[in-house]
């Protein structure tokens, strides 16, 4: 503003000497004419600033337009990287309410723990199709859980592999696992079963058969549940962009189901993630089952009516009513090979053997054979018609890495 009232006054200056002057240097001129003369000049000044300062600010304004226009292009191209990366979070069918579901269990889980808050790192992408084989280089295969022998000597004590534990859970290293379940005799694999690894400081892998008892002595085993059904929904929506027919199982423990708190927060985490109600399975063991207290069984009810089903592990007995585990969505038994192969003790049970697919089918329930480690046991399974096999013959558990 203090510009342009200089020039003004510049203008009018100038129009000044003009009137006053011109008379002297103009023989025979009017003085009133000197006036008109500076009036006239004062006014084509004033024209021509503002036709001047009309252009500055149209070509200044046009900049700016232009500024504003790259701004909300950059913008754009945020907020779409940005729609992208929460889409990638919340899964195919693009389900906030789940990954806000995630976190808030985050928090909670860390908040028990008492530990340092800092968020965890990113998860790699990962592409599962039907068949894929899952395998790492760098990683050695390790037992899997249903087998696994006593630490030998020399391995870490179970305070070492408390605080390892403990660690691991604050320090984002509990890894998932994963063991294909196939279609027998096809050998097509059509799920995978979910197991946790912890990472010790040094990249050591301490695995459930040497922390399982510390943890559960420690209160920690709801932690790890949780943490893992977590990692295994966030699997599951990077899974189903390419096969959504691949299916899940992920083991509970007997503590998660005795601890109101944890078991709670399972049920409203799995609530929020309804969506995948068909490609996760609950898998609990039979001891378990039996034990489940009212409140659990509430619990069963709960999670059946929001259309997720169950697997009943470490099956020690098949005198039960079959009909009544599938009405309570019990949709898989699994047993042990040898406990299925002809001329073998067996397990105890109401009818005889060769009635045993045929009672299962008709309480949509499907067998899967487990711990199988060569060809002859599949022989045999095959023999009296088991449809699923599990073990070491078809693999041991990986950690998921991409595949094609």
């Amino acid at each position: 503003m203090l510009y342009h009232c200089v020039i003004i006054a510049a203008y009018a200056l100038t129009a000044g000497v003009i009137a006053v002057q011109t008379p002297n240097y103009v023989n025979g001129v009017d003085p009133v004419l000197g006036y008109w003369a500076a009036g006239v000049f004062f006014l084509i000044c004033a024209l021509l600033h503002d036709f001047i300062m009309r252009h500055v600010e149209r070509a200044r304004f046009q900049n700016d337009l232009l500024k504003m226009r790259s701004d909300l292009l950059v913008a754009e191209t945020g907020l779409d990287r940005f729609e992208q990366i929460l889409g990638d979070l919340a899964g195919k069918d693009g389900n906030m309410d789940s990954f806000a579901a995630e976190v808030q269990m985050l928090r909670k889980l860390l908040k028990q723990l008492a530990v340092d808050e800092s968020p965890p790192p990113a998860e790699e992408e990962v592409i599962l199709t039907a068949d894929t084989e899952i395998f790492d280089e760098k990683v050695e295969p390790v037992p899997d859980t249903k087998a696994e022998k006593p630490a030998v000597p020399g391995s870490p004590t179970d305070e070492e592999i408390l605080s390892i534990v403990r660690s691991g859970l604050q320090e984002n290293k509990v890894d998932l696992y994963l063991q294909p379940v196939v279609r027998l005799p096809q050998r097509r694999t059509l799920f995978y079963e979910a197991f946790s690894r912890i990472r010790g400081p040094k990249g050591e892998v301490i695995t459930p058969g040497q922390y399982l008892k510390v943890a559960e002595d420690a209160g920690l085993i709801g932690t790890i549940d949780n943490l893992l059904l977590i990692r295994c929904v966030q699997l599951i929506r990077r899974v189903r962009k390419k096969n959504s027919e691949v299916g899940f199982f992920v083991n509970v423990s007997a503590r998660t189901l005795r601890d109101t708190s944890f078991f709670t927060q399972f049920i409203e985490f799995l609530d929020q993630n309804v969506d995948l109600k068909d490609s996760l399975i609950l898998e609990f063991a039979q001891a378990d089952v039996d034990k489940a207290t009212e409140s659990v069984r509430k619990g069963f009810e709960t999670l059946a009516e929001m259309g997720f089903s169950f697997s009943m592990d470490r099956v020690e007995r098949l005198d039960m009513d079959f009909q009544s585990l599938g009405r309570n969505n019990f949709r898989y038994l699994k047993v042990a090979a040898s406990d299925l192969l002809p001329g073998g003790p067996g397990l105890p049970m109401d009818i005889h053997p060769d009635d045993l697919r045929e009672a299962l089918i008709r309480a949509n329930i499907e067998l899967i054979a487990s711990m199988i480690e060569d060809e002859d046991t599949v022989i045999g399974l095959l023999d009296v018609e088991v449809g699923f096999g599990q073990g070491y013959l078809f693999g041991v558990p990986r950690p998921p890495q991409a595949a094609h």
